[in-house]
Formats: structure tokens, sequence, C-alpha cells
């Protein structure tokens, strides 16, 4: 089939390296330049377009416009945990995988004036990088996802490679692939994922071509190796992780292996993502738990009333309003936000825009502390227990909260 070509696919441009190990490697010099803090934080910002006009817009078309609420992102120190981790992994899990030969190497170490000396070939030529990753642990709804697809957005997933130093080099660069953790916990299944996840980033057709029925694991194995290992992968990451606690325990088992056979095989960083249940798999696997602890765990935890952070978010939550008389945000409704939403920024942007609507739909076109209350018990349902487990960072799942993005009628 013809290939697509999607927009997060770019030609290979090559910028210099800082460091040794990292010169003469393509696949590292084609990598985004780094940024400094402030720089990934302006660029991790989502903040949608607003007018203030457009409060005076119709009854219909204002509760369309509460829809971009879902899409602000601000960043938080944890976005730039996860970047700097990210980076390294990439960096250096490629340094160990340089496709070009050791000539060419020198050559452009000579270039950036570098004696190669015998004990720099010797350490450059037996050099192999340990495999590193990061497990993010965070409860269902601390926004995990939308940290890491933010994250990931920086860097193209796929580069196209033609010539490096003016020597032929016509590969494709799978920068990095994210799947989902199967919720049967089968190796078979994640291949299968994985097969259709390369598929989506590059427009191809592997899912019919390479998977074939009744296939063993260990042949699937051998299968997705190949194909990654082609593309260059760069960095693996399994999302919704925890689906191995809910699957049977021999499934559990069996990916469990499979995933260290996947990172043996591959030597490349798996970045495993998942709530808190995913703590008694880590520390219950050893072999896991050393391949993704090299760069330390990242907890995303619930945000703390009164703290910069959260003030910063629910200030800039609060410029997306679409009634058509002012509401201010006052000290009172912070903490309302906070003892109905527990820190979370997830069901605090569902909580505004479901008392927004309720505020346009009866015509009030206000709303007041009482109608934060009233709409949080009436539609968020969130328990007393519940609030207490997300605040002491206890696995809640508030998965079924996602279907009130849809607009209701109220």
């Amino acid at each position: 089939m013809g290939k697509k070509i999607y927009i997060d696919q770019v030609n290979a441009t090559y910028k210099p390296a800082s460091l040794v190990e990292f010169m003469g490697n393509p696949l590292i010099e084609a990598l985004e330049s780094d940024c400094s803090p402030m720089e990934y934080a302006k660029k991790l910002l989502v903040l949608p377009l607003y007018d203030e006009s457009e409060r005076e817009k119709t009854f219909q078309t204002r509760l369309h416009a509460l829809q971009r609420i879902a899409l602000i992102h601000i960043p938080t120190n944890e976005d730039t945990y996860i970047i700097n981790s990210l980076r390294r992994c990439l960096y250096w899990g490629y340094v160990g995988r340089n496709p070009m030969s050791f000539d060419t190497i020198e050559q452009v170490l000579k270039g950036n004036n570098i004696e190669v000396t015998d004990s720099l070939k010797r350490y450059l030529r037996s050099f192999h990088a340990p495999i590193y990753g990061f497990p993010i642990i965070g409860v269902s709804g601390v926004g995990k996802t939308t940290s890491i697809d933010n994250v990931l957005s920086l860097q193209p997933q796929v580069i196209n490679h033609t010539c490096y130093r003016n020597e032929p080099f016509e590969t494709m660069q799978l920068v990095w692939l994210k799947v989902d953790c199967p919720s049967d916990g089968t190796p078979k299944n994640l291949c299968v994922s994985i097969i259709r996840s390369v598929d989506a980033a590059l427009g191809t057709d592997y899912s019919n071509t390479l998977i074939k029925n009744r296939m063993s694991t260990d042949a699937l194995l051998v299968t997705v190796c190949q194909l990654l290992q082609s593309l260059h992968l760069g960095v693996l990451l399994i999302d919704d992780l925890q689906n191995l606690r809910s699957s049977k325990s021999n499934a559990s088992k069996e990916l469990s292996s499979f995933i260290i056979s996947l990172s043996n095989s591959l030597k490349i960083p798996i970045i495993m993502i998942g709530t808190p249940k995913i703590l008694t798999l880590l520390k219950s696997e050893f072999q896991i738990a050393k391949r993704v602890l090299g760069e330390g765990e990242i907890r995303m935890m619930p945000m703390q009333n009164n703290t910069k952070e959260w003030n910063l978010f629910l200030t800039s939550l609060w410029k997306y309003q679409f009634t058509q008389k002012v509401v201010p945000l006052t000290e009172e409704i912070k903490d309302v936000f906070f003892d109905e939403c527990s820190g979370i920024p997830f069901l605090a942007t569902i909580l505004y825009k479901l008392v927004q609507e309720y505020a346009i739909a009866s015509f009030k076109e206000t709303f007041s502390v009482a109608d934060l209350h009233h709409i949080a018990a009436e539609k968020l349902g969130i328990t007393a227990k519940m609030k207490e487990d997300l605040q002491n960072g206890i696995d809640v799942d508030l998965g079924y909260l996602h279907d009130l993005w849809k607009v209701q009628q109220i």
C-alpha cells in the first residue's frame, strides 16, 4: 500500500552533539535540541483560543465552546521531570546503537578538535550504555496521559534520513512509540498493539503482513524485535500497566517475562505508565524494576491547596468563562474547587465545564458557591472516601468521568 505522510514525520537535520559519546551518531544528532526548563514550560503550555466577546454568542455556540476547557494544559514540575528523563533515555539508548562505522565517528570527532587517542577508541568501541527507563505513576485522572502526550509532541515521532556526512544513509527512525498494555495481559496482544501503533505512525500495513494466525509468542517476539530494530526505535512507552494486576495471574507473569525479553532483545529503554497498582509489580519483578528504575520513578500526585501550582492552574482555567455575567475567582471558590476536586486538575475542568453548562442552560448566566457544591454532588458523585484516597495517593478509578465531557442536556 502507499505510505501516508503524517505531520509528525520530518526529514533529518543534524545538530552538533554536546558530548563525545553522542558525536557521529545521526540518530542522536537528528533529535530536537535541548531547551532550558523555562523554554520547555512555554512549549508545553496549551491555552485554547478565547475572546471576551464570546460571552454574547448564542446558547448552543457557548455550550460547544465549553469543550475547549478540556484542552487546557498548564505544565507542572512533573512535566519537566518527564521530558528531561525521556531525553536522557533517548540519547543514551542510541549511544550503543550507532549505525555509523567507526571511521565516520572518528572523522566527526576530529572535526570537533577532539584527539582520538587509543584510550578513547577503546572506550567508544567497547561502550555498552545501560538500558534505563523509568516509571510514571499516578492515580487515574491526575493528568499522566495529558502530560506524556504533550511531552512527546515536542519531538517528531518519525525522522526520515537520506544522507549523513556525505554518506548514503537511507533509513526511517521511529523516535518513540506509545502503546497500551492489553487488558487481558497477554504477550500476543501487546505485540499486536505495538505493530498497530507502528502502522498508525508510519501509515504502513504491517498488521496484515506480519501477524499470522497461530503464531507462537516466541515468533511474535522475534517479529516485533526485528521490526522495531529496523526502525531504530528510540524509546517504548507502555501505558495502563496496571492492567497486569487485573489480568489472570499466569497472564500477568507471562507478560512481565515478555517485557523483560523485549527489553533484553531490543536494548531499548522502556517507560512504564500506570496507577499505584504497578508498584506491586515493580516490587515483585526485580528484572523489570531494574530496567525501568534507572532514571528514578516519577510520581504524579494531586495538587495541594493554596500552592502556586494550584492557584496558577485555577487562574488559567478561569479565563475560559462563557456565562454572560462575570463570576470572579474568589478565595472561597478556590477552596470549593479544591474540596470538591481533591487537587485533581481533570476533575476541576469537569466541574468548571458542568457548572457553566448549568448556568447557561438554566438562563441564570451566573453561578455561585452553592451551585458548585450542587453540581459536584449531582454530577461528579465523588464520595468522601474517594476524596480521602485521592489525597493519600491511593488509586481511584476516575475513568468513567470522561463521559461527562459530552455536552449534557440539563
